[in-house]
């Protein structure tokens, strides 16, 4: 690891995972406002990295990066997302459900969203051609587990151990690489599960939100996600510091306020 530190504020982590013309469901972001978001962070000088170059590169804490990154592998990141990424020269990490790479498998939470046989392609998922087309440009992959389980949490040690390793071991030989960071599905995590990340070899992994008692290091970088119903104005106060650094408090007080709302 490089000598940057793990804050509260920074880096900046976009969470992201379905960008769509025709999805409507609140893991996904409209092709407009993906491209606009792009293009709020381009004119305001962020400069995009991947986590695994976050982690080898010696960046200052200040310095205007935003880490871009992609849940699922929908195939909707390579023939949407990825144009406008280039189109502003940014890069992304995207995390791979392994096994599911290049099948025609269907998220459990998306079955229901589904209405006709054809609505099947937007739930499509990635290609390993089209993910070795991303890699040469300089997307990143990393390890959302084998098979996305609902909860890490509830695995035994051993299915634990073959969701966490297994898939960064098969995502290595796919991508002839080091697989550097992964992501915990559905931000299920304990101790236990973080310290195994670590043992499997990551460099790192990010949480989406942050989770209590678990500590702050560079196997637990909070992003910030992006969501459906997101305009404007919210996803640029999502992104500033002050809410970063006081996400916990700011959602407590959401919570309070709408239990106390008069009904």
């Amino acid at each position: 690891m490089s000598s940057n530190g793990v804050w509260h504020d920074w880096p900046l982590i976009l969470a992201y995972h379905s960008v769509s013309e025709s999805r409507q469901d609140a893991l996904t972001v409209r092709m407009d406002d993906f491209e606009n978001q792009m293009a709020w962070l381009y004119h305001h000088g962020y400069h995009s990295l991947t986590l695994a170059e976050f982690m080898n590169q010696s960046i200052e804490k200040g310095e205007r990066i935003v880490i871009i990154s992609f849940d699922d592998g929908y195939a909707d990141n390579y023939a949407l997302a990825f144009p406008v990424l280039k189109r502003y020269g940014f890069v992304a990490t995207i995390f791979l459900v392994s096994d599911y790479v290049n099948t025609d498998h269907i998220f459990w939470w998306d079955v229901p969203k589904m209405t006709t046989p054809a609505d099947h392609t937007l739930y499509q998922l990635l290609t390993w051609e089209q993910v070795h087309e991303m890699a040469a440009y300089g997307i990143e992959f990393g390890s959302h587990t084998c098979t996305h389980p609902k909860q890490l949490t509830n695995l035994s040690t051993k299915q634990r151990w073959d969701e966490i390793a297994r898939s960064r071991e098969n995502l290595s030989v796919k991508l002839n690489c080091k697989i550097v960071s992964f992501c915990y599905p559905r931000g299920d995590l304990n101790t236990e599960v973080v310290q195994m990340v670590e043992k499997a070899g990551y460099g790192c992994a990010v949480v989406t939100p942050p989770r209590a008692n678990i500590p702050l290091c560079r196997y637990t970088f909070r992003r910030i996600s992006v969501y459906y119903n997101n305009t404007p104005l919210l996803f640029r106060l999502k992104i500033t510091p002050f809410v970063r650094r006081n996400y916990v408090r700011l959602k407590w007080l959401q919570r309070e306020l709408s239990r106390h709302k008069p009904r």
